[in-house]
């Protein structure tokens, strides 16, 4: 997966994925939660690209409670 830029446009994943794989309107919803806007454009960052190809999209998703980060006592 080299040949992925550091940031690429809606159109460029889009064609990576397959337009028959994935609509236009999940892209959009995955790049307003994990992508870059610059402008009126989104940007998708590399590692989001990664995971979106790779099924791991959750892995993104903070943790809101860490094992080993205090928690309840």
């Amino acid at each position: 997966m080299e040949n992925i830029p550091h940031l690429s446009t809606l159109s460029e994943v889009h064609r990576l994925i397959g337009y028959d794989r994935v609509g236009r309107d999940v892209l959009y919803a995955v790049a307003r939660r994990y992508g870059v806007k610059l402008g009126k454009r989104y940007l998708f960052p590399r590692r989001v690209v990664e995971a979106l190809l790779e099924g791991r999209l959750d892995e993104l998703e903070p943790n809101k409670n860490p094992a080993g980060a205090g928690g309840e006592r």
